[in-house]
């Protein structure tokens, strides 16, 4: 300690260290500092290495403490390797959503609102809600019932949750207004109340409920990072009550919705995790057993090859945890399926059995989206902005080459929108190397360019995003690609420029 006397934050450090500890120190030259190891005898065994980047950074990562500069390198064993990370990080930077959102007018977070609060800006819009319409109506499909619950909650409702208890440093309130009310964290709470509106028969269950719901949480400033981690968001929140009997069935159920729903987005490789009983735990030792049970008897059914994550359940629940690769290959967090062992007991939540007795019933967590700024921001990532033609704000853009092809183009524009297509039509004349860039930086899925000629044969010049020089498809009947387009969208086809390293086959999401 006396060698970092003048140093308060490595002494800080230092005092967090149990007592036998065993501190370590590098030095080279002049410079010492702490350093577990292990270290490298001379650093001329060092490899190809570079310097990154510096960032600031909050002591600990609060932004009430100092804030010091953090050094980013990397180094490899050989020049080769150094190279092809280096090319990695440059993909990364490429497909970055906080750039490509502002790049693109997709999205914006303004400090006068409020640090990780997120416009979605009219491009963006366009994909939540295509891809909010998906969800209902894959869920009134599958026989869910939709609900809406309020934003804000009394207080008892939160104490009876445990979520005051357990998970109030991340809530915002109270409100104080007659009585205190917060503003919700969790869709679970509502969702037990909408399901004790009245009395329950063994005959209604399963009752799956789900919800489109915005929650706030309290997030460290220094931990916000676009749409990845924000204050604000929507969950697509479901809850399946249900007997003991029914649980495995309603389980494997919701992993069959969420392999088919992985597929439609092109994520690949999933790796599936039964996650159970942490070392602190709330329940019964028996509640767990029968909990685990269920979540692997579920998996065994559709003989899935899943992993264990001893004690990686949260503390009310063990869970079936599932991550994804996406098209560059990086680990994301995807969807959760989880027994609560909680909310039930404390809410008490029951049915009448078939002999006329009060049962307590299992209720069942699950999302997909999970966050729907999390997936979304994900996405951006994922097709480094080249949009599905489903989800894409402009599917097709419109180029008339003079004006005496507008009014074919006004046509061709109405003919595409009566399908339901969005479509961009650019009226003014001009250069039309200049208008086709124009068009492109919009990045609509395909460029029509018509002409006289065209407008004669009723035909149309497809260039389709992602096309190089001279691969333009000329002379194609408009019907021929009113069709296609409408396929295209109909079976939500991954787009022509997208790569996942051979993904599964699209698998609509249908009934």
């Amino acid at each position: 300690r006396g060698v970092f006397r003048d140093d308060p934050l490595k002494l800080e450090r230092l005092e967090d260290l149990p007592e036998d500890e065993v501190i370590s120190t590098y030095r080279d030259g002049d410079f010492v500092d702490l350093c577990r190891g292990p270290h490298v005898p001379t650093t001329g065994r060092i490899g190809p290495f570079k310097l990154l980047s510096i960032a600031g950074a909050y002591w600990r990562g609060d932004e009430q403490n100092p804030q010091l500069q953090r050094v980013y390198g990397t180094v490899w064993p050989s020049q080769d390797e150094l190279d092809a990370y280096l090319e990695r990080l440059r993909e990364i930077e490429r497909r970055d959503h906080r750039r490509l959102g502002k790049d693109l007018e997709l999205f914006d977070i303004d400090e006068e609102l409020g640090s990780g609060l997120v416009l979605w800006l009219p491009r963006l819009a366009i994909v939540r809600e295509e891809l909010e319409a998906w969800w209902r109506r894959v869920h009134h499909e599958r026989a869910y019932a939709l609900v809406y619950t309020p934003h804000i909650g009394h207080e008892r409702i939160y104490q009876r949750s445990g979520h005051l208890e357990k998970f109030g440093e991340n809530m915002y309130g109270p409100l104080v207004l007659d009585q205190n009310f917060w503003i919700k964290p969790m869709n679970c709470p509502g969702h037990i109340k909408v399901y004790q509106a009245r009395g329950r028969s063994y005959r209604e269950l399963p009752l799956r409920i789900g919800e489109l719901g915005t929650v706030y949480r309290y997030e460290r400033g220094g931990a916000l990072h676009g749409m990845l981690r924000v204050r604000g968001f929507t969950q697509d929140d479901s809850h399946i009550f249900c007997t003991p009997a029914q649980a495995q069935a309603e389980i494997a159920g919701v992993y069959d919705l969420v392999m088919e729903f992985l597929r439609v987005f092109g994520y690949r490789d999933p790796v599936v995790y039964l996650s159970t009983r942490p070392a602190k735990r709330l329940g019964s030792d028996a509640a767990w057993d029968q909990a685990e049970a269920s979540l692997r008897e579920a998996l065994e059914s559709r003989g899935v090859d899943y992993r264990l994550d001893e004690g990686g359940g949260t503390f009310y629940a063990p869970k079936i945890d599932i991550k994804v690769k996406d098209a560059i290959g990086r680990e994301w967090q995807g969807p959760t399926i989880q027994i609560d062992l909680q909310l039930p007991d404390r809410f008490d939540v029951t049915f009448v059995n078939e002999q006329g007795q009060r049962e307590r019933a299992v209720m069942i967590h699950r999302v997909l989206f999970g966050s729907l700024e999390r997936f979304v921001g994900g996405l951006i990532e994922h097709y480094a902005g080249n949009f599905p033609l489903w989800l894409n704000w402009d599917q097709v853009a419109i180029i008339p080459v003079r004006e005496s092809a507008r009014a074919y183009a006004d046509e061709v524009a109405a003919l595409l929108r009566s399908k339901g297509l969005r479509v961009a039509l650019d009226p003014q004349p001009g250069d039309l190397r200049a208008k086709v860039k124009e068009a492109q930086a919009g990045r609509p899925n395909y460029i029509l360019v018509v002409g006289d000629k065209e407008a004669a044969a009723r035909q149309v010049s497809v260039r389709r995003r992602g096309a190089g020089q001279g691969q333009e498809e000329r002379g194609v009947a408009l019907d021929d690609f009113v069709a296609r387009v409408i396929e295209e969208r109909d079976t939500k086809a991954l787009p022509h420029d997208f790569d996942p390293g051979q993904p599964p086959a699209i698998v609509p999401l249908e009934a």
